[in-house]
């Protein structure tokens, strides 16, 4: 059994770059084999490299059902850069600066994310309560990602904007320097990329309840 350390867990493999403090993509990482096809609708459209990102979660419990009641979920949260499915036509520097900004959207948002569920459970201070509300935070976490995604995307690559990648460069530098201390940590990345628990008492959470579901059937 291999062992590792908190700060050695790695944080990429041959397919996936998971975010990491100081993580710069470069277009060497770019891996996906363009068509003729994909490549005219990029130059027609002005842009040399896009980005496959996402964010990546998953919620752990305690394989006991007798620990359920004793010991707290454990919640994953981690923005990766899937390198097959990347195309870079170009190494044009700022493009590729401009989609390591939508990584770093992802990493904002999973770090609200991880916020909001460790403040419920603080709130509640009881087992199983994050659970309940997994589902409806990682819901919200994927509409805020989108909206400031697709802010950046009518600046930057729409608009053409050109004060747009250094307003927006800014404003993220910022943002992630005041949310540091929820960042993603290689022990988060390492969980997603196994797609294994990293202790062994606990498993995946094997069925959830989606608490938004339920709160949208009530106010209809």
């Amino acid at each position: 059994m291999t062992c590792f350390g908190q700060n050695n867990y790695p944080t990429r493999d041959s397919i996936h770059i998971f975010w990491q403090p100081n993580l710069k993509i470069t277009y060497n990482d770019y891996k996906c084999d363009t068509t003729k096809e994909r490549i005219k609708d990029m130059k027609q459209y002005g842009y040399y490299a896009s980005a496959s990102i996402g964010i990546w979660s998953v919620l752990d419990i305690p394989k006991k059902k007798k620990d359920r009641y004793k010991k707290f979920e454990k919640v994953y949260f981690a923005p990766a850069f899937e390198r097959t499915t990347s195309a870079a036509i170009k190494n044009d520097s700022l493009q590729i600066a401009m989609q390591n900004i939508l990584l770093d959207i992802n990493e904002i948002c999973a770090r609200w994310a991880r916020r909001e569920l460790n403040s419920w459970k603080e709130r509640t201070n009881a087992t199983g309560a994050i659970s309940l509300r997994y589902l409806c935070v990682k819901k919200q976490m994927i509409k805020k990602s989108e909206k400031m995604r697709n802010g950046f995307i009518k600046q930057a690559f729409i608009q053409k904007k050109d004060s747009a990648f250094l307003k927006w460069r800014l404003t993220i530098d910022s943002i992630l320097n005041e949310t540091s201390k929820w960042a993603t940590t290689p022990e988060e990345c390492y969980r997603l990329m196994t797609g294994k628990p990293i202790e062994k008492d606990y498993i995946m959470a094997p069925s959830l309840i989606d608490m938004c579901a339920d709160k949208k059937k009530e106010e209809n």
